[in-house]
């Protein structure tokens, strides 16, 4: 056991097979049904996009779709497929609800055939597989933004974006009229707040960060400079917005250090002294840096130094050069 690897219960010298990688945008794309190539790296992938697909819901709609008991093209009750009949006749009194997608693509692909053998079969439970399938369809996204791409620079339709993972959280891989699905960030999944015990013996009570009681109390709260900024900059990591992120992440830091500068400055040398040296430093932030740690005594760790140079190489390539961080970087 000592030298096993995640992954190694699977036959990575199986032979590939074509499957269909399936996913519905957040937004439409207004076009008719068609299939297009979209070349990556050399290899065209062919991608379809279908704008007739609807979801069948049993018993409730849920946002992780959960309950899904079709997807495709609507279709009148005798022609569903044979499995939403037996939940049906399992559970006659149970409610069956239709939502419109928006636009689908299905990308055509391959994957490893064991893979798929074992995604399918009864015993899921494997973390190679399921891990497998995550970073298929992960590896597809370029795929979709640059079709999405192509499409804003013909229509320049405003509502239509590039998509990261947490956009297009829900894949499925579907061969031969078998599907299975993947979920690439599992908050997505969540219909309900994770549960916690408070204590062995306790019931299990909703996860908060906070008592409503302390969010009152601190309604007024006020941020201190670039703190938002801050908050956008990890929220737009997690969302797959790199570049917003690392822009955001410079603004916090430009901010505060204007903030912490104005105040030893102020403190030094009197209020009309800070005002004018913040004036006169408005495009030399390492000055700025330089002239707090003069007054303040403390120190720039060599480290950050380094960090924040290149992090502001990078904003300036993303702000001046148009460069686009990928979700596949």
């Amino acid at each position: 056991m000592e030298n096993f690897k995640i992954g190694d219960e699977l036959n990575w010298n199986a032979p590939w097979i074509n499957v269909f990688l399936s996913v519905e945008l957040p937004f439409w794309l207004m076009v008719d049904d068609c299939t297009i190539p979209v070349d990556i790296a050399g290899h065209a992938f062919s991608v379809a996009i279908k704008e007739s697909y609807c979801e069948l819901y049993g018993a409730e709609i849920m946002d992780s779709r959960q309950t899904v008991c079709y997807r495709g093209p609507r279709k009148n009750a005798k022609d569903l497929p044979v499995e939403v009949h037996q939940v049906h006749k399992k559970h006659p009194g149970m409610p069956f609800m239709w939502r419109k997608c928006k636009t689908v693509l299905k990308i055509e692909t391959r994957c490893n055939e064991d893979v798929w053998a074992k995604a399918i079969a009864e015993d899921q439970g494997r973390f190679a597989v399921h891990q497998y399938l995550i970073e298929l369809c992960r590896a597809h996204i370029p795929v979709v933004n640059k079709l999405i791409q192509a499409y804003r620079l013909l229509t320049y339709d405003y509502f239509a974006f590039e998509v990261s993972p947490w956009d297009v959280s829900r894949w499925f891989i579907e061969r031969d009229g078998g599907a299975v699905s993947s979920i690439l960030v599992p908050y997505r999944m969540w219909d309900y707040k994770p549960a916690i015990f408070n204590t062995p013996d306790s019931p299990a009570v909703p996860y908060q960060l906070i008592k409503g009681d302390d969010l009152c109390t601190g309604i007024s709260t006020v941020g201190t400079p670039g703190e938002f900024d801050l908050m956008d900059a990890l929220n737009l990591m997690e969302r797959g917005d790199y570049s917003g992120a690392v822009r955001r992440i410079s603004t916090a830091i430009e901010a505060v250090v204007a903030a912490v500068a104005f105040e030893q400055v102020d403190v030094a040398e009197g209020t009309q002294k800070a005002e004018k040296f913040l004036q006169d430093t408005q495009m030399d932030f390492i000055r700025r840096i330089k002239k707090y740690e003069k007054l303040s005594k403390r120190e720039f760790p060599k480290y950050f130094q380094t960090e924040l140079t290149a992090t502001r190489k990078l904003r300036h390539r993303i702000v001046h050069q148009a460069y686009r961080i990928t979700s596949s970087e």
